[in-house]
């Protein structure tokens, strides 16, 4: 549950991390009547969705600039209904949004959005520059939950700066002890200090994050995280010897960032089985990056020592979960 001033609070920091847009940015803005486009799965209690259905019954003209678009529906449809909306400002989790650039790319997808609000996903780098340049826009990340909607807001340099005059953001290690800057956390705590009506402190979000140890060169004195992963997302292996080894989902994302690759899902089915789901770029070779893939993964495991671990070649694309995320990584569920 979310009060008067927890919303207010948001839509004040949300101002606050907006502030700076170019000329250009403004135009584009009003020429598109301010209207938001917010790709997500309609129905649940997903915030992005609750707050587009708030805002269309206590402030009914604001309500009628945001619109939700539903994920569940071909690609085409979703262009098309995207097409006719000619949004100024376009939200949705990252996969869906890289899916939405390689669209814009191949000239089927024509909207020119002054800002890209990507969440719900860890955006890198890469994927990062592919939305600024697929959409020519702004691209504003912001890393947030539902307990506290406005927990920071990304910077140009790949940073997510802490609202921390209302939110507080703790990194710790397994056993919930604070962990020092430039030390990559096991999970972190939460506590929102705007919403009274249900008070959410200490939650535990189940990321790993890195606070920077110096000062952002964006110039925010806010404090500056990176997000380095859901600590659910670990994939473990049997090493060979009667022991285990953790392997992070950054390492097989580094490991895959691979030309022609537009999505992947590893999917562990068994202790020592892991599902290849691929999406293939336009044109690519999907023999030719299966190969590299396998070589890619095969090294890894080895280089950590994971023995005797089968990869398979999946037929069907990745999946989304019935929030809409496509996750890279699906660890073995535990009984």
């Amino acid at each position: 549950m979310l009060d008067d001033r927890n919303l207010a609070v948001g839509t004040a920091v949300g101002l606050r991390a907006g502030g700076g847009m170019a000329a250009r940015d403004v135009l584009r803005t009003l020429a598109r009547a301010g209207r938001t486009a917010i790709v997500t799965a309609p129905g649940g209690h997903f915030a992005t969705v609750a707050g587009a259905a708030r805002f269309g019954v206590d402030r009914p003209w604001l309500g009628r600039m945001m619109r939700v678009f539903s994920i569940n529906q071909p690609m085409a449809e979703l262009v098309d209904e995207l097409n006719r909306f000619d949004p100024a400002s376009l939200a949705g989790f990252v996969g869906m949004l890289t899916l939405l650039a390689g669209e814009q790319e191949a000239g089927r997808l024509r909207i020119r959005p002054a800002v890209v609000i990507p969440g719900g996903e860890t955006l890198t780098p890469e994927v990062r520059e592919r939305i600024t340049t697929a959409f020519q826009a702004k691209v504003r990340a912001s890393y947030a939950s539902t307990e506290c909607g406005f927990l920071s807001s990304g910077c140009a340099h790949g940073w997510y700066h802490v609202n921390s005059d209302w939110a507080v953001l703790e990194p710790v290690d397994a056993d919930h002890r604070p962990v020092p800057p430039g030390q990559d956390s096991h999970t972190v705590l939460i506590s929102n200090l705007a919403n009274r009506v249900q008070p959410i402190l200490r939650y535990d979000l189940g990321d790993s994050v890195l606070v920077r140890p110096d000062p952002c060169p964006c110039g925010s004195p806010l404090p500056a995280i990176r997000v380095r992963g859901r600590v659910a997302d670990l994939l473990t292996f049997p090493t060979g010897r009667g022991e285990h080894v953790n392997i992070s989902p950054m390492a097989f994302g580094a490991a895959l960032n691979v030309p022609g690759i537009e999505q992947f899902q590893l999917v562990q089915t068994a202790p020592t089985t892991l599902r290849m789901r691929l999406l293939p770029a336009a044109g690519a070779d999907i023999d030719g990056l299966w190969q590299i893939v396998s070589d890619k993964i095969t090294h890894l495991l080895a280089e950590r020592q994971a023995g005797n671990i089968t990869l398979e070649r999946a037929d069907e694309p990745p999946q989304q979960s019935p929030g809409g995320k496509y996750r890279r990584i699906i660890p073995l569920v535990k009984p």
